[in-house]
């Protein structure tokens, strides 16, 4: 049988070059040999002069880290006997442990749960980056091509000398300098006529979805949805409990008559008409007025989310659907996640004058502002013009991108998938052949290191052709024909090409 210092000693290394204090060493792994059950209840330890000597330590030392457990009750003191192992941890080790049971959530939290889990069921992404070598999804852009040089000087002359209220908690509203050039940015590029009084800054188009939600819905209302449609948007009305009412989409647009013939008392419709997602057509100017005004007769309210607005290659696009609003009826979303990178989370929401203050509220009761310092950060890059610089860059690089990768991919993949260029956004649509499933393809992709969506996951109901969605923004293109190399061979392994 081992001795209690034999026992004791056993399981302990000390590193003598750490940065923990040797006593606190020595305290953590007695206390681990006691809750383990290695050390049993009762049985006495060696003196300090006996550990002293065993362990090459100082009685001050030995005697700090039995302090601290005598007065933990990890052990105890015996005047003239010694120190020993209390028995109360012997006693609650030996209980059999108890099936671990599921904590007690909200009916919103199951419901999030159930969606995110319904969504990631098919394929999930989490652990592909924008640097993967085969990777073709449409939210990675061009972040090598981001003026960093330009942003860190912005950056240091705001971090140098920070302000009181750059340090603060920050407006509700956001930053006042970042509102006001917001207000004359969507006017100069989008015909919105709106004052700095009526922006409010979020953490991306995410969290605008989730507040409207929470401000202009009530559980079991109906919202129109574009099928398909965003998904972040779904699952934010979903989870509130909302009835998501699907309704197609066609050369136009969203169906307005078919919204109106499945769900007339519909409370809202999300719609994105610049860039309708993830198909990319865009609203015609009919769709719009019909919209506009079976909103304002029945009293309705439309979120417009301007997806991939600034990134138009060929023409000019329609005014967005809030400078077409004579109502009040239209709550417009904006984000920089696209054009500037999703990391800075910073996105805006233009509300009508009626909607801010109950907004700003219901914004109070969540959370505060993002950083007044990136806030301050990104004012400055658009009023000295560096924004517009930007986009008119990204323009000609992803237009260049994208031509690059469809040649490619018509040249290698033109007798299975059917491409055709895109005037705006950061991805295009590849129409599989209709026998597969789009779902079952992507996830086998992916097996084989080549990541992309299905269109099936974007849709409530499955009426489309099978389709994947190929980003091309994040491909270089001296890439593209590696990239498009990796798809082929991924493909042929799969066995939906000839060898």
């Amino acid at each position: 049988m081992k001795s209690p210092a034999g026992l004791l000693f056993s399981g302990i290394e000390l590193d003598r070059d750490s940065t923990t204090p040797l006593y606190r060493q020595l305290y953590l792994q007695i206390r681990k040999q006691i809750l383990t059950g290695r050390l049993k209840g009762g049985i006495r330890l060696p003196s300090t002069r006996t550990l002293s000597q065993e362990l090459s330590l100082s009685r001050i030392t030995l005697l700090n880290a039995f302090d601290q457990l005598i007065a933990e009750g990890f052990l105890v003191s015996r005047t003239g006997a010694g120190t020993f192992v209390g028995d109360e941890w012997e006693r609650s080790a030996s209980v059999e442990p108890q099936p671990a049971v599921p904590p007690t959530l909200s009916d919103l939290s199951q419901t999030m749960l159930s969606l995110r889990s319904d969504h990631f069921r098919g394929v999930s992404y989490a652990h592909c980056g924008a640097d993967t070598p085969t990777s073709f999804l449409p939210s990675h852009g061009a972040f090598e091509a981001f003026p960093q040089v330009v942003w860190r000087r912005l950056l240091n002359r705001h971090a140098q000398k920070p302000s009181k209220a750059l340090l603060g908690y920050g407006e509700l509203q956001g930053l006042i300098e970042l509102r006001q050039a917001i207000a004359e940015y969507v006017f100069d590029a989008r015909g919105i006529d709106c004052s700095a009084q009526q922006v409010v800054i979020v953490s991306g188009a995410q969290q605008a979805f989730n507040l409207l939600a929470m401000l202009l819905l009530n559980p079991d209302d109906p919202v129109w949805m574009e099928d398909p449609g965003h998904i972040a948007a779904r699952i934010a009305f979903q989870a509130h409990g909302c009835q998501v009412i699907p309704v197609r989409i066609d050369d136009q647009g969203i169906n307005v008559q078919q919204g109106i013939a499945d769900c007339p008392d519909a409370r809202l419709v999300f719609t994105t008409p610049s860039r309708q997602h993830p198909l990319g057509v865009t609203l015609s100017h009919g769709r719009r007025l019909e919209l506009i005004d079976w909103a304002a007769a029945n009293q309705r309210w439309i979120i417009e989310d301007d997806c991939d607005s600034e990134l138009r290659y060929n023409g000019r696009q329609l005014p967005a659907l809030y400078a077409m609003d004579q109502h009040d009826r239209v709550i417009y979303v904006g984000t920089f996640s696209k054009v500037l990178f999703p990391s800075l989370r910073l996105g805006y929401v233009i509300l009508p004058n009626a909607l801010v203050e109950p907004f700003c509220t219901m914004r109070a009761v969540m959370d505060r502002s993002p950083p007044t310092l990136l806030q301050a950060v990104t004012a400055e890059f658009m009023s000295e013009g560096h924004f517009i610089g930007h986009i008119r860059r990204m323009r000609a690089l992803y237009q260049a991108r994208q031509q690059c990768l469809v040649d490619v991919l018509q040249r290698r993949l033109g007798d299975f998938l059917r491409i055709t260029p895109v005037d705006a956004g950061m991805h295009l649509i590849a129409w599989l052949p209709p026998q597969l499933d789009d779902q079952e393809v992507a996830r086998q992709l992916a097996v084989h290191g080549v990541h992309t969506y299905a269109l099936s996951d974007y849709c409530l109901q499955r009426y489309l052709s099978p389709a994947l969605l190929i980003g091309f923004a994040g491909t270089a293109q001296e890439q593209a024909e590696q990239k498009v190399d990796a798809l082929v061979q991924a493909l042929r392994a799969m066995g939906l090409l000839s060898k």
